[in-house]
């Protein structure tokens, strides 16, 4: 840990002596300055993407998506600026070019902001502090949930309820437009508070998650959030048990495999589905048709180098038309985003899990909450958004590692 924090601190000392800037740019290069803006508007961002999934967005006095295309915009030109006033390296500056052109391209083809925002959160937090991260990430899904919760009950919102069928319990979104995002709001919550909690698992903990398991199981019936929270109850307890960290290594290595091998085999599975093959109809089936819908839009689709614009698309999936849905989140960034964005975010990711292991050797809280994330990413098309999985943060260490020496 001390490693990491000296190339960073070295790094404010340089851009904080040069005291004769405007002062806006030294404003925006001071990190202790930037940073509570940073936390802002990462808050009302995260707050805004859960609102436009919940009933709110129908009330036309709240504007849920103007606000929600306003803050992006605002995180764009504050965020921009930021990076803009930073100083690094030539190399740095040509990894910015390239990576930043390639999602540039992709946004404005796909129309999808999520893996643009994710880099300029990512460029721009130098001293994000995963913990305060956290907190945001925790207090902004409880409130919002809670708020959600009661406005449905008390009739203030739509409180949907949805009947499967085939012998399936009704499930309930208290608000939300979708069980699994619910779900998926709940998760985030119990994966932000397991980081908070790290290495500190007690029966406090596990009475809470025993609550998100028993709302998401049997009350909304999200099964795949279910399990992932029995996952970070799982994690939460054995790195508890084992506080010296003598199994990091081997935590690290498996969920490195995880990773790479959840990822190839969502790919996988999107070309090569077929529902006449037993053991894939029944995985699909477990998974309540998520298998069968991703192939689907391959299929119809394809994909493309810089991805493809499903905003506008009512598509007809077996009788009903829906706009994309594809919850597999490893085969929704290809789909969307394309094959060149996928693949540096897929390369990032497994790179920072193996930097872990072999420069480290340490699972720090980060890494932790990337593991977990890897497996949320196989049934949850949320996974790769900065505002769900904020461990993402972590992808901009390598990047900034490069800054081997304070410029002069």
């Amino acid at each position: 840990m001390s490693t990491r924090s000296n190339y960073i601190h070295q790094g404010v000392i340089s851009v904080s002596r040069n005291k004769k800037r405007l002062p806006v740019r030294r404003a925006f290069s001071q990190p202790l300055r930037f940073m509570p803006i940073y936390y802002i508007l990462f808050t009302i961002y995260c707050a805004l993407n859960l609102l436009k999934f919940t009933s709110f967005q129908e009330l036309s006095w709240m504007n849920i998506g103007l606000l929600y295309l306003l803050i992006r915009i605002v995180s764009t030109l504050v965020l921009g600026v930021r990076i803009l006033v930073q100083r690094f390296q030539a190399k740095q500056y040509a990894l910015c070019l390239v990576v930043g052109s390639c999602v540039l391209a992709s946004t404005f083809i796909s129309g999808s902001w999520n893996i643009f925002l994710l880099l300029l959160f990512l460029i721009a937090g130098r001293e994000v502090d995963l913990r305060k991260i956290a907190i945001c990430v925790l207090c902004t899904n409880f409130a919002v949930i809670l708020l959600t919760v009661i406005c449905s009950n008390s009739g203030i919102i739509e409180k949907t309820t949805f009947i499967a069928g085939n012998g399936m319990p009704e499930r309930q979104a208290f608000g939300f437009t979708h069980p699994n995002l619910f779900g998926l709001a709940v998760v985030t919550a119990c994966c932000a508070y397991a980081v908070l909690r790290y290495r500190k698992f007690g029966w406090r903990d596990l009475l809470i998650y025993g609550v998100a398991f028993y709302a998401c199981y049997e009350l909304a019936y999200s099964r795949t959030s279910a399990i992932s929270i029995l996952l970070i109850v799982f994690l939460s307890l054995f790195v508890t048990i084992d506080k010296h960290g003598h199994w990091d290594k081997l935590i690290l290595v498996l969920g490195s495999l995880a990773f790479l091998g959840l990822s190839l085999f969502s790919i996988w599975l999107m070309v090569y589905f077929k529902p006449s093959i037993s053991w894939m109809s029944n995985l699909n089936s477990m998974m309540t048709g998520r298998l069968d819908l991703m192939h689907h839009y391959f299929e119809t689709y394809g994909v493309h180098m810089f991805g493809f614009n499903f905003s506008k698309i009512q598509e007809n999936y077996r009788g009903y038309y829906d706009t994309f849905i594809c919850d597999n989140a490893f085969a929704h960034v290809v789909l969307e985003s394309g094959i060149v964005v996928a693949a540096l975010l897929f390369l990032a990711y497994e790179y920072v899990l193996l930097r872990g292991l072999i420069v480290y050797s340490e699972l720090t809280p980060e890494l932790f909450g990337l593991i977990i994330f890897a497996f949320v990413a196989f049934s949850e098309s949320g996974a790769f958004w900065v505002c769900v999985n904020f461990c993402l943060v972590a992808l901009a260490e390598p990047f900034f590692s490069l800054y081997s020496k304070s410029p002069k």
